[in-house]
């Protein structure tokens, strides 16, 4: 297989400028997927589409591509480029506790507040916060005369929000030992440093969470970031997709959620770019297809597809009367880098991938065969 590697030219972090009107390329593989949804007896009505190449000069394929559909785990690409954009893929979550006042050895009482300074770390699970809370406690620390002190978002294992995760935290100090007698309240970082954890990088974060399409980090992370309001006003405001074609309830893409087509590919287009730009590639933060463990492991497992597709999964069997979405990144011999979002709405999962699978295939072949980057190929190996 021609193995091929595209890099992204580095330019400023600003939204991309409007695109022109691109040329129409009509294909085969349009026609047909097209058709076979019409033979199925699917509504087209309830398809969305749009295929165009990384500049956006030419259009492979497009059905209603202005409307809003439910992207399912889709939407866990627009999470993580907020997240990215926000912090930087080299960012670790630091979680800790610092003691604002005394500590009386003989009492083992802080007198002062116990302040939880966090960024909202998407991937911590109980046994770490068990093990700061002890860490408090070897600092010789069983009694709070004060407040306890949250600096910013705080969520662990299963608890999604600050609000639920600080009051098991506060279960959780009483089990260990320590008392805190006054309340919780927000306050800024100060004190003295007395136990810290810190989470693996974002990037590791978030191709694992792509990857695997763990809701759980998805929404953890969604919080970090100001919830579904926070990733929507991202896409609105930064990337530029209009109000009208988007609409988030859970950043994790669980229930009902809204973006088009259009939309997601100029997520996509600027995903790329900012990746680009920090030297990373598409398949630093989303699996590649028939390669990466996943969603994606057992698709396009074919030798002649293998490593060319790399995108994110969406699956919600019993919303929207059965939702199967797919978006990312293929690589082709004759026509480069091509960008695409198949969304399929009112009808079986299993189907639907099949057929979007077919799609992909069939456009591959249309344009030259198939190229992988070099990140795929030594995946692959």
């Amino acid at each position: 297989m021609l193995l091929i590697f595209w890099p992204i030219q580095a330019q400023e972090i600003t939204p991309p400028p409007p695109q022109v009107v691109p040329e129409r390329f009509t294909t085969i593989s349009e026609t047909n997927y097209l058709n076979e949804l019409a033979l199925r007896g699917f509504k087209l009505d309830s398809q969305g589409l749009l295929i165009q190449s990384l500049d956006g000069n030419v259009t492979y394929g497009e059905l209603n591509s202005e409307t809003g559909y439910n992207p399912a785990s889709v939407t866990k690409i627009a999470t993580s480029f907020t997240a990215l954009h926000k912090w930087g893929p080299d960012y670790h979550f630091e979680t800790a506790f610092n003691s604002d006042g005394k500590i009386n050895p003989k009492t083992r009482t802080l007198e002062g507040n116990l302040v939880l300074i966090s960024a909202g770390d998407p991937v911590m699970v109980s046994g770490d916060v068990t093990r700061l809370a002890h860490e408090v406690l070897r600092a010789g620390i069983a009694r709070v005369n004060g407040d306890l002190i949250l600096t910013g978002p705080f969520t662990y294992g299963a608890y999604l929000t600050s609000d639920v995760a600080v009051k098991h935290l506060q279960t959780l100090l009483r089990l260990v030992g320590i008392r805190v007698t006054g309340t919780v309240r927000h306050g800024a970082v100060r004190g003295t440093r007395i136990a810290s954890h810190t989470s693996p990088s974002l990037r590791d974060i978030i191709f694992h969470q792509n990857a695997h399409s763990v809701n759980q980090t998805a929404e953890r992370l969604g919080e970090a970031v100001g919830g579904p309001q926070g990733v929507e006003r991202f896409l609105t405001q930064y990337i530029g997709i209009a109000p009208g074609e988007v609409s988030l309830s859970h950043t994790s893409g669980l229930d009902i959620n809204r973006i088009s087509p259009r939309g997601t590919i100029a997520l996509l287009r600027e995903l790329v770019r900012w990746l680009g730009v920090h030297n990373m590639a598409p398949e630093d933060v989303m699996p590649v297809a028939g390669v990466d463990a996943g969603t994606l492991h057992a698709r396009l497992t074919e030798m002649d597809y293998r490593g060319t597709v790399v995108a994110k999964t969406g699956t919600l069997p019993g919303t929207d009367g059965g939702v199967s979405t797919l978006a990312g990144i293929l690589y082709t011999r004759d026509r480069g880098p091509i960008l695409f979002a198949i969304f399929n709405t009112r009808g079986p999962v299993s189907t639907y991938r099949r057929m979007q699978d077919s799609l992909l295939k069939d456009l591959i072949a249309e344009c030259g065969g198939a190229a992988i980057t070099s990140l795929s190929a030594h995946r692959s190996n």
